[in-house]
């Protein structure tokens, strides 16, 4: 069916199996060995002809205990090259960044010219033009014409396709800014809610001469957060924008192809005599496609490869069906003479809950070493699309004319588990590995989506949660960690794959702590917990999560503490890292127990939680980990905050943001900048109290210069300099308040919607910006949501005490 010899079959086959056993390679213990069982299911899973399996099952124990110990082995002999052959596979590096020019100009452009002038002119009107037209009319085509028009040369060009793989639900208007602010260069998890992404593309795009152009958008509100205008700059839009547009928008409306144009386009793609000689079917046959640009292209294609076929016997078969109809004749026709290869896989594609694929992909759905001539061939015929680049699509009109069997899908899903774990090991460094999740970070959530996931592809999904995790992760897309993660767990339930489902929950749960949530993280714990059995048998992780979620969670510190033992004693021997996280851990806990206490007691733990913090740091300085060196510089800004070492405390919080910047953590950096604002708000606060003492002082120098004339004249000059310096402090005060004021204002819309360190700076914002105390106190209560009804740490109380509005003052006695 597929046209390949048995020789390339058989050199395939082996690739494949070497890749697999790759991939399985950890899953077989300290030891390196699988037993007899294990070894039988691999080989069912790949040779699935019955005789085969007839072979297998009457193998004697004599035999398969030698594969057994042998076979892995040779799999990891076969290391060196398995790593040769993926490079070998690896695709040319995708744009930096997602930074992708303009599609190619479809020539000629038939009937479209004027059109094309209406947008370059309204675009240099208004910055901003909508390009508005119904699937097959060319809308797209027009819109990367005039785009051309206004950006000849490639470095001024952006494009974003905002299609998503999801056929039945367009992309949410987050997801689209998200991809907007990727080809800008700009971070996607930078925003939590599409219009904060607004001033960013305004800043990366202003002044420039660049133009922005977003194809295929389904609705306005997609787009509707987009700024208005951007100076030195233009942003087309275009795509069907079904809904009501604003008022102040006049979209250039893109309409079928006149009778004319239309005759010309399918003249051109038959290419013969039999569109000069019957030129009333020719008019009819443009009529039947509705003088859709796509359609007519479609029907060109397909008259040019049978040029037996007259027009007049086409137009009498169309005029005898139903319009309904007339789209499958169309389809069998083109499908008629089609390569077995290329039918099979066009039945897979449009069968597939996947919108599109790349090609690689296609061909692992194929199970072929190579798709390209199959989509080629498709291609040519109307049936498919390439888009961005190297990724095929089942035209939009065909999608729901296959069907995708188990066996597809699931060496598709085993496809996109050896990608992205293979790219996820390359992250952050590699820009290629960014721009890979960056194209397929969609697809592979549709993936773990699947309603009914097929049996024997826990494994495999659970691989590709795992690289998406450390991919949102990277780009701080912490909401998406969480849908990732929900989605991994239920399909794991359903396949009955607790190991799986329990590293979902886990997840779950740490994406729920970093948003602040750390009662509906202790459900999800819970789960994990109980997938794990006994204490005795938790990772790792699992207790670290423990210890993390009751610290989070109330002042249960005797039970903190064993957790975190714990956790030190799961470690592996030589695990810097891990030991690095524990000591964070340790100094936080002890931190924790010294926020209630007063005097010298307190002043001890904050003491021994600095040796602690610098044990830390040095241990993270040994195994890289810059993300724990953040976290420990940010506790040591405390540490010494609370020990009265204000110019320490704000050097530590300095690098920590500065770490923090360079893992791309935006929530850590935001919480820098609460704890350096509270610090210039406190000490603010504490300067009138020094201006009244300077003023006590210099009283008190004048009261002596009264006493002893022969000093007068010395202690005049000190009592002034003394109220020069108390003159100064008011001014000082309003430069602190106002720098502590910026600070909380650009921390604010980082930090998640629910958490302490978000409470704490609406505080900071009610007592600072007196106009919006009763808003900000709104908002601080209810990011201590989380903690409503539940036995609550100390910390929170104070600061939930601290952001109740104050009682009125009852009317004074008349």
């Amino acid at each position: 069916m597929t046209g390949m010899s048995r020789k390339e079959r058989l050199r395939f086959w082996l690739d494949r199996t070497s890749r697999q056993a790759r991939a399985h390679l950890p899953e077989l213990g300290l030891s390196g060995l699988v037993t007899a069982g294990e070894l039988v299911l691999l080989l069912q899973d790949e040779l699935r002809g019955k005789a085969i399996d007839a072979v297998v099952a009457v193998l004697p124990a004599s035999l398969l205990i030698p594969l057994a110990i042998v076979a892995p082995v040779v799999a990891g002999l076969g290391t060196h090259l398995t790593r040769r052959l993926r490079a070998r596979e690896t695709p040319p590096p995708l744009p930096v960044g997602g930074q992708m020019s303009f599609p190619d100009r479809v020539e000629p452009l038939l009937g479209r010219g004027d059109k094309v002038r209406e947008v370059v002119d309204r675009s240099h009107d208004s910055g901003v033009v909508v390009v508005q037209g119904g699937t097959g009319t060319g809308t797209s085509t027009l819109a990367v014409h005039a785009a051309w028009e206004l950006a000849p040369e490639e470095s001024r060009q952006r494009y974003v396709d905002v299609r998503g793989p999801d056929r039945d639900r367009p992309e949410t208007e987050l997801s689209v800014a998200q991809r907007v602010l990727r080809a800008l260069g700009s971070q996607p998890g930078l925003i939590q809610e599409p219009h904060d992404a607004a001033p960013l593309i305004k800043e990366a795009l202003s002044g420039r001469d660049r133009v922005l152009l977003l194809d295929n958008v389904s609705t306005w509100s997609q787009v509707a957060w987009l700024p208005p205008r951007v100076p030195d700059a233009h942003i087309v839009i275009a795509g069907e924008l079904a809904g009501e547009l604003p008022q102040h928008i006049k979209p250039v409306q893109v309409g079928p192809l006149s009778a004319e144009d239309g005759e010309a386009l399918l003249a051109a793609q038959v290419r013969d005599d039999r569109v000069t000689g019957d030129p009333l079917a020719l008019r009819s046959l443009v009529e039947a496609c509705v003088r859709s640009p796509a359609e007519i292209v479609k029907l060109g294609r397909w008259l040019a490869r049978n040029p037996g076929v007259t027009l007049a016997a086409l137009v009498d078969d169309l005029s005898r069906l139903p319009v309904d109809e007339r789209l499958r004749f169309v389809l069998q026709r083109s499908m008629q003479g089609v390569d077995p290869a290329a039918k099979r896989l066009f039945v897979l594609l449009a069968g597939l809950p996947v919108a599109e694929v790349d090609h690689r992909a296609a061909a692992a759905l194929l199970g072929v070493p190579s798709a390209d001539d199959a989509i080629a061939e498709l291609s040519g015929r109307g049936l498919v699309e390439n888009v961005r680049m190297t990724r095929v699509r089942v035209i939009g009109a065909f999608h729901d004319s296959g069907s995708a069997d188990d066996a597809a899908w699931r060496r598709l899903v085993e496809h996109f588990a050896a990608q992205a774990e293979a790219y996820a090991s390359l992250l952050p460094d590699d820009p290629g590995a960014g721009a890979w999740f960056a194209a397929e970070d969609r697809v592979l959530l549709q993936v773990l989506a699947r309603e009914q996931p097929v049996r024997k592809t826990a494994r495999a999904l659970g691989r590709i949660g795992a690289a998406l995790e450390a991919w949102f992760a990277l780009e701080q897309r912490h909401e998406d960690r969480l849908r990732a993660a929900a989605l991994l767990a239920w399909a794991a339930w359903e396949l009955g794959d607790e190991r799986v489902r329990a590293a979902a929950e886990l997840r779950q749960a740490k994406a729920l702590i970093t948003l602040g949530n750390p009662e509906k993280a202790r459900q999800h714990f819970n789960r994990a917990a109980a997938a794990w059995g006994a204490v005795e048998a938790w990772p790792p992780e699992l207790h670290l999560t423990h210890a993390t979620i009751l610290l989070a969670s109330g002042d249960e510190f005797t039970a903190v503490e064993s957790a975190l033992v714990r956790y030190g004693q799961a470690l592996a021997h030589g695990d810097t890292a891990g030991h690095a996280i524990r000591l964070v851990n340790v100094a936080a806990l002890l931190m924790r127990r010294a926020q209630p206490l007063d005097g010298g007691e307190a002043r001890r733990l904050y003491a021994d939680a600095r040796a602690v913090l610098f044990e830390a740091l040095h241990q993270a300085e040994q195994s890289a980990d810059e993300r724990t060196r953040a976290h420990a510089h940010e506790l040591l800004g405390l540490a010494h905050w609370q020990l009265d070492h204000a110019r320490d405390a704000m050097k530590h919080w300095k690098e920590s943001e500065r770490l923090y910047e360079r893992t791309a953590d935006d929530i850590g950096r935001a919480r820098c900048r609460v704890q350096r604002a509270t610090a210039c708000a406190a000490e603010a606060a504490a300067l009138p109290d020094r201006a009244a003492a300077l003023a006590g002082e210099a009283a008190r120098l004048r009261r002596e210069a009264a006493a002893h004339p022969d000093r007068a004249a010395r202690l005049e000059r000190e009592a002034v300099a003394v109220l020069e310096e108390a003159s100064a402090l008011p001014a000082q005060a309003v430069a602190l308040e106002r720098e502590a004021v910026a600070l909380l204002r650009e921390a604010e819309p980082r930090l998640p919607p629910e958490g302490l360190t978000t409470a704490l700076a609406h505080l900071q914002l009610a007592a600072l910006c007196r106009a919006e105390a009763g808003q900000h106190r709104a908002a601080g209560l209810a990011a201590l949501a989380p903690w409503d009804g539940i036995a609550e740490p100390r910390q929170v109380t104070e600061i939930r005490n601290r952001l109740q509005p104050p009682e009125p003052h009852p009317p004074a006695p008349s």
